[in-house]
């Protein structure tokens, strides 16, 4: 009975998998609000959302701490879980920067969120204690065990990457060298793994 049961679960994370894929269309932007509990998740649900992005700084700030990975993962996870159960719709979490020094930890991560029921999640380029820029190959590295760890676990889970390339300067100084740097990296995230691209 626990196997049907687990089985179940699955493939009901699988269909809600496959039904964020199917929002994202060229030409039709996908608009997320960002939740930060099950109150929150209930109320944009209910306002006719098709999906729902729990964001990072959200759950910090709703929860006394500041963002960059301060918030505990164990802490970050349990929320998680309490949102997926208490709405029907897909579940997409904001991992930061993974959570963890080496592109294990951020296997981990992923491998958690999943076990928590998410679809999807963000993961970022930069050091969540400063926000310096990681060597692409070091976040290529990441992104991978990323997407080794959702695939191992069955789910289509989505993994949008994002680059805080424009973010290493004032917006006065963001020229066209900084979108090729922030294109380049995308380039070598989704052939890594990722399935969109986040630049803010």
């Amino acid at each position: 009975m626990r196997a049907l049961a687990i089985e179940a679960t699955m493939s009901r994370q699988n269909q809600l998998a496959e039904q964020f894929r199917a929002l994202h269309v060229r030409g039709n932007p996908l608009l997320l609000f960002n939740i930060w509990d099950p109150g929150s998740a209930r109320a944009v649900a209910a306002s006719g959302a098709k999906a729902l992005a729990l964001g990072s700084w959200s759950v910090a700030a709703a929860n006394g701490h500041a963002d960059g990975e301060r918030i505990p993962l164990d802490f970050a996870i349990g929320n998680l879980q309490r949102i997926v159960a208490a709405v029907d719709l897909p579940v997409s979490i904001d991992l930061e920067s993974g959570y963890g020094e080496k592109p294990d930890d951020v296997a981990a991560t992923v491998t958690r969120a999943i076990k928590a029921g998410a679809i999807g999640c963000n993961l970022e380029d930069s050091f969540p204690q400063d926000g310096r820029l990681r060597e692409p190959a070091d976040n290529v590295r990441r992104l991978a065990r990323a997407r080794a760890a959702a695939e191992a676990a069955g789910v289509a889970f989505f993994i949008n990457a994002r680059t805080d390339d424009f973010m290493q300067a004032p917006a006065e100084n963001h020229n066209l060298a900084l979108l090729r740097s922030a294109l380049e990296r995308g380039r070598a995230y989704a052939d890594a793994g990722a399935d969109g691209l986040f630049i803010p």
